[in-house]
């Protein structure tokens, strides 16, 4: 985009009529190019892992300007530690048993998900990122097995996302007045859900909530040239939904997902056993998707997990414990609305085009068909990654409509 500049009436010319002064009237900067990126630490909390889950103190996000995101910050430091301290398959981030987000209105942006839910989404939601961030990649993640002095600590990072597609700020949040906050709900998971052998003495935790956001600028520049002050996109919210619905292990079926209205980004998938442990063995074999009864799509269970394997750059196979540039069991990602074509038709990117995105009505019937669950089938968690898009015109505008 050429930068914008102010027009100049000719010395001497004719009296502008009112069609040439609007052709004069100057740009507007951007809004990702008046604003400016800005982070600061929202609290710090301390609390000691036990046995029993806890619920934390309730988190006001201090007004700041457009929340783009939420960083967590999470280490446990064991010490004096003799047992052989062993992890569950979903820590260290199922030490975090459940992260609630809602606006001042009681409007809930981010439905209950655990600690690992939420890691995932990180990883294959593609927020901000033209690739997969996993946690683990992070130089600080870290994880203490075994019967030595440190042993059931652990340290890890996850952003939960609130923009989507930094070139514009999509779905960036303002935050604004000091009396309207949003609230952010966390609980601590009880050492069940982490260990499968205790340390000697449960460790003390300290997480760290860092807020990354965009600085409102000014109607004008220095050089007086008006500037955007909020993104094209206004008041568009992205919102993590969860439906969880009965599933019948050993039997074909037709599964309704009732997270509709909305223009749907991704569909992710996880599937447990009735003991809580994530499964591959009893994913169906087929998969269809149907919108309004029409076949929408075909994936077999060995095509699909090629395609996630090519979109997400994961190439280690599949693990049931979280391994870096690996897939995870039981975790199925419906990709087919963020990939088209920003960074080629195989690629999950935060800067798709937009164009495949699925718009929904309170009235689509929007369903999957699933053709051989396994025996031990159990459990099913939908997180449906939704945009309500309140201007579909600019939603589209810097592609064309």
């Amino acid at each position: 985009m050429p930068a914008p500049t102010l027009a100049k009436p000719a010395a001497n010319g004719p009296q502008t009529s009112p069609a040439s002064s609007a052709q004069a009237t100057p740009a507007l900067i951007p809004f990702t190019r008046a604003a400016r990126k800005k982070r600061r630490q929202v609290i710090q909390q301390a609390y000691t892992i036990t046995a029993a889950a806890q619920q934390l103190p309730v988190i006001q996000i201090p007004a700041n300007g457009y929340l783009k995101s939420l960083t967590f910050d999470v280490v446990a430091t064991a010490a004096a530690n003799a047992a052989n301290v062993a992890f569950a398959n979903d820590a260290p981030f199922s030490s975090l048993s459940q992260i609630t987000m809602s606006a001042a209105n009681g409007d809930t942006l981010i439905v209950p998900v655990s600690g690992f839910t939420a890691a995932m989404q990180q990883k294959y939601g593609a927020f901000g990122n033209s690739f997969a961030f996993d946690p683990l990649a992070d130089p600080n993640y870290s994880v203490t097995t075994g019967a030595v002095a440190a042993g059931g600590s652990f340290h890890y990072q996850i952003t939960v996302p609130v923009e989507v597609d930094p070139r514009d700020g999509l779905c960036a949040l303002p935050n604004m007045a000091a009396n309207q906050s949003f609230n952010l709900q966390l609980f601590a998971a009880g050492s069940g859900a982490i260990y499968t052998t205790n340390p000697t003495t449960l460790p003390p935790v300290t997480i760290t909530v860092t807020a990354e956001y965009w600085a409102a600028p000014a109607t004008t520049n220095a050089q007086g040239i008006p500037q955007q002050t909020s993104p094209r996109v206004r008041n568009a919210v992205s919102l993590l939904q969860s439906d969880t619905p009965a599933i019948v292990g050993g039997s074909d079926q037709t599964v309704r997902l009732i997270n509709v209205g909305n223009t749907i980004r991704y569909l992710y998938f996880e599937l447990r056993t009735a003991a809580g442990v994530r499964t591959d063995a009893d994913w169906p074999t087929v998969f269809n998707l149907l919108v309004n009864n029409d076949l929408w799509d075909y994936k077999t269970k060995d095509n699909w997990r090629r395609q996630m394997a090519q979109e997400y750059d994961l190439t280690g196979g599949v693990s049931n414990t979280p391994t870096l540039n690996h897939l995870d069991t039981g975790v199925w990602v419906y990709t087919d609305f963020m990939n088209d074509g920003a960074q080629g038709s195989s690629v999950v990117s935060s800067s798709a085009n937009r164009d495949l995105m699925l718009v929904t009505g309170s009235g689509t019937a929007l369903s999957f068909e699933a053709q051989n669950w396994g025996a031990n089938a159990s459990q099913l968690l939908v997180i449906t990654n939704a945009l309500r898009i309140p201007d579909p015109t600019a939603f589209y505008a810097p592609f064309g409509i």
